[in-house]
């Protein structure tokens, strides 16, 4: 005759698996905070970047604009709209930028007063991505 689980037994598991519980959930929320914010500062990074080989391929001044209200990035070149995105939506992150925008010239460097840093918070966590004069994009 097979023996059956008891009260006790049960309850024991049942408390096991709620306190495995309790440990994992915030873990796991931490994870899902970073990856969005990781996940915005790639799309910031990206849309650098455009924004650079935009002004290469079009022979043409290309800008990269950050519009902290909305919590969007643009870029532009030649009167073009070529790029448009939400981050701030996308990612549910806020987004602060010292300067508003960064100026790429048809040789690809910076033009003007480009040094910028965006900043990007969620739930007390913040990262930045920082332009140099001449262009260059660290984060």
């Amino acid at each position: 005759m097979r023996r059956a689980h008891t009260l006790p037994e049960l309850v024991l598991t049942l408390a096991l698996v709620a306190l495995l519980t309790t440990m994992a959930v915030p873990s796991a929320a931490a994870a899902a905070h970073r990856w969005a914010m990781r996940a915005a500062v790639a799309e910031i990074v990206d849309a650098l970047v455009y924004a650079r080989e935009a002004a290469l391929t079009r022979g043409a001044t290309a800008t990269f604009t950050v519009n902290s209200a909305r919590g969007e990035v643009t870029v532009t070149c030649a009167g073009d709209t070529i790029l448009r995105r939400a981050v701030a939506a996308l990612h549910g992150v806020r987004l602060a930028a010292s300067g508003d925008s960064v100026r790429y010239a048809p040789d690809g460097l910076a033009t003007g007063v480009s040094n910028t840093t965006v900043l990007v918070t969620r739930s007390g966590r913040v990262d930045s991505v920082v332009v140099s004069r001449v262009g260059r994009v660290r984060w």
